[in-house]
This record gives structure tokens, C-alpha cells and sequence, in this order.
């Protein structure tokens, strides 16, 4: 029922969270984003009002799943068209992809759950279709840039509302992991890019805690590698190798001017110098001309 789960599932608001959400929305401001929550007018209540339908562990106090949290976060806090001054930070085309992939996400995972009522069933999401509705949504959105690898979607889905659980607004953090590493308005090879530094990052801590918890520890390591491998599938799936072969034939190519230009200029320098040689010996020989007849009619007049 629309609005039944609003009070339940409203961020906690408290010194720690809200300090800590400050530095999180001003680091952000810096790099060009904005991670507060939307206007009003711009929220999306789906995930609210079908929390009962996703997957995940039971949130303390409320009893609705982690998935429902996770969404709900995800999709209020990422892809802001302006910041909190009214400044543009996308452009209208990149605010459409963003805006394509909110209402992909609705349509399937809705479409989903009003299929499975229809057969008998609960309308229960698992973790599978939540991550199939991701990756159409962002592979029909419009923009180039595939969705993230299963573990580390399964971390948001799993793992960031355990801030929630703690008495901490997840919304700024989630929304800014998704800025950072999973923009759908990137290129193949930038959302490429930026989800290695994430598995390098996972991979590091996994190596910093090898010596307190070799199991969390080779949990971390094993997700980054598999992450890093997955999306470099992902991404080159979507034509990341057809970029870089553009950029690699774009550099080939003003390589290939910049020689043509300075052989050019040296074949004009050379014409020219010819010319030059070709003219002062032409203008030596006439003034020799000119001496010699010159001396020839002074001896004839004499």
C-alpha cells in the first residue's frame, strides 16, 4: 500500500549520521556531484512501497528487508540533475539516462512481482532478479556504461544498510559509490576504469587484513579479482575495445598529420630555398649579361 512503509523506513537522523553525511556531501560537492536526497516532487516511493518483496536480512526495528533500504537509497540520492544551489551538474541528455534508468527498474521489478502474484505466489523478489533488472536498465538507458559486477552489488544490497541498522543514513554513501563507480553516463572504458580502482580497493583491504582475519581477508582479495575480471568482460561487452581502438587510431591519426604537416614544410622550405638558389643564380648570370654587354658597347663606341 502506497505510503505504509515511509515512517518505518525515513533515514535516521542524529548528530553521528548527520555528521557524517556532511563530510560525505561536501567531499562530493568538491568532486561535482550532489549526494543529498531529491526534492519531494522528484522521489521515487517505489522501493517503499514494495519493500515487503525484496530480498535481504531483516532490518532491526522494521522487519522490511535490506534490499528495500538499499534501492530506496540508491535511487533518491544519485543522478541529480543540479546541485543544492540550483547549478547544472548534467547535462539534460545524461539526466535522461539516469532518468531511464529509475523508471526501467520500476517497470521490470513491478512486472515482476504482479507476475508472480498472478501465478499463486508472493510476488517475492530474489537477489537474481533485482540484478537482472539492473543490468537492463542500465544497458537500455541509453548511455554506454554497463552495471557493476554481482559481489559488489550484492555489498549494496547486503551490506550498506547496516549503517541503517547502526542509526546512520546510508543514502549519501550509497549514492555516492554509484556516482563514482557506476555512472551509466560514462563510456565503456571510464566505467571500466573506475570499477578497477574499486576492485584494487577491495583488494588492498583484503591484503591489509590478512594478518587480523585471514578469512575476511581472502574474501576481500577473492571479490576484487573477481570483480576486476567480470567487469573487464562487462566492458568490453559494451565496446570498450572499439574506444580504445578509436582513441588509438585518433592518436595514429594526428601522428600521421603532424609528420605529413612537417614533411610538407620541409618539402616547401626546400622548394623554396630552390627557388630562391634558382632566382640568385638567374639574377648573377643576367647582371654578368649586363656587365659584359655593357663593356662590349663601350668598346664599339670608342
Amino acid at each position: 500500500m502506497s505510503g505504509e512503509n515511509d515512517a518505518a523506513m525515513r533515514e535516521p537522523s542524529n548528530p553521528i549520521s548527520d555528521g557524517f553525511n556532511a563530510v560525505v556531501n561536501w567531499g562530493m560537492d568538491q568532486l561535482g556531484y550532489n549526494t543529498r536526497r531529491r526534492a519531494p516532487g522528484e522521489d521515487n516511493p517505489f522501493y517503499r512501497d514494495n519493500a515487503q518483496y525484496m530480498p535481504g536480512w531483516s532490518m532491526p526495528g522494521s522487519g522490511l528487508p535490506s534490499g528495500a533500504y538499499a534501492q530506496d537509497r540508491a535511487t533518491n540520492y544519485v543522478g541529480h540533475e543540479f546541485d543544492q544551489d540550483g547549478n547544472r551538474l548534467l547535462s539534460r541528455e545524461d539526466a535522461q539516462i539516469w532518468n531511464n534508468v529509475r523508471t526501467s527498474l520500476v517497470e521490470e521489478e513491478g512486472a515482476r512481482i504482479a507476475e508472480r502474484q498472478a501465478n499463486g505466489e508472493s510476488g517475492q523478489l530474489s537477489f537474481g532478479d533485482l540484478y537482472s533488472a539492473h543490468e537492463h536498465a542500465y544497458d537500455n538507458s541509453g548511455g554506454r556504461n554497463s552495471f557493476v559486477d554481482p559481489a559488489s552489488f550484492a555489498l549494496a544490497v547486503y551490506g550498506a544498510p547496516m549503517l541503517e541498522a547502526v542509526g546512520i543514513n546510508s543514502g549519501p554513501i550509497t549514492g555516492a559509490s554509484i556516482d563514482l563507480f557506476n555512472d551509466p553516463t560514462d563510456s565503456a572504458t571510464e566505467g571500466w576504469a573506475k570499477r578497477m580502482g574499486l576492485s584494487a580497493g577491495e583488494i588492498g583491504a583484503g591484503m591489509m587484513a590478512m594478518p587480523f582475519n585471514p578469512l575476511v581477508g581472502a574474501g576481500l582479495i577473492g571479490l576484487g579479482a573477481f570483480s576486476g575480471v567480470y567487469n573487464t568482460a562487462t566492458a568490453i561487452s559494451h565496446g570498450m575495445l572499439g574506444e580504445m581502438g578509436g582513441a588509438i587510431a585518433d592518436g595514429a591519426g594526428a601522428l600521421w598529420n603532424g609528420a605529413g604537416n612537417a614533411i610538407s614544410g620541409a618539402g616547401t622550405a626546400i622548394s623554396n630555398g630552390a627557388s630562391a638558389v634558382w632566382n640568385g643564380a638567374g639574377n648573377a648570370i643576367s647582371g654578368a649579361g649586363d656587365a659584359i654587354s655593357g663593356a662590349w658597347n663601350g668598346l664599339w663606341g670608342d
